[in-house]
């Protein structure tokens, strides 16, 4: 399993950028609804584009390094980088028992995701992008602990 380091910093680096690139989405929201709730003639929305600008980067980068592989080397599109390729059957072996543990724990995130976004009526004006970040947490967690799993399986 070569690049797994990689591999979890753009997988990271993906979520973090996502998860900055909602916060105009969200204010766009809140903006919006207050016109249609003001029921003005003349309205004016802004979006801070900046927020967008690395998420926009990022994939760029990635399409770029995605599409320059060959056809032979190249993966599924939406699980690369997340799944590094298992080029024999132990690394198959490893992959699938990392995934168990992965599946396992979104068995415990999301649930727990669940119940801390009933608190967000308490961060609404404070703190507009709470949703987001709690939904964000499923993979999070998720990729966490399959590289850990794989890392650990391969160490051992």
């Amino acid at each position: 399993m070569k690049n797994l380091r990689i591999s979890f910093v753009l997988c990271l680096l993906s979520l973090i950028f996502l998860g900055l690139a909602t916060m105009p989405l969200i204010s766009l929201a809140v903006q919006f609804a207050e016109v249609i709730k003001s029921n003005a003639d003349t309205w004016n929305i802004t979006v801070s584009m900046m927020p967008i600008l690395p998420f926009l980067i990022l994939s760029i980068a990635a399409l770029i390094v995605y599409f320059s592989k060959g056809k032979r080397q190249r993966r599924s599109f939406w699980l690369w980088p997340m799944v590094t390729p298992a080029d024999d059957e132990r690394e198959r072996a490893i992959s699938a028992e990392a995934c168990r543990k992965a599946f396992g724990a979104v068995w415990f995130a999301a649930p727990l995701c669940a119940i801390l976004i009933t608190y967000y009526p308490f961060f609404t004006g404070k703190f507009p992008i709470f949703p987001v970040i709690i939904v964000l947490l499923i993979p999070l967690v998720q990729m966490t602990v399959y590289f850990i799993a794989v890392r650990k399986i391969y160490r051992s």
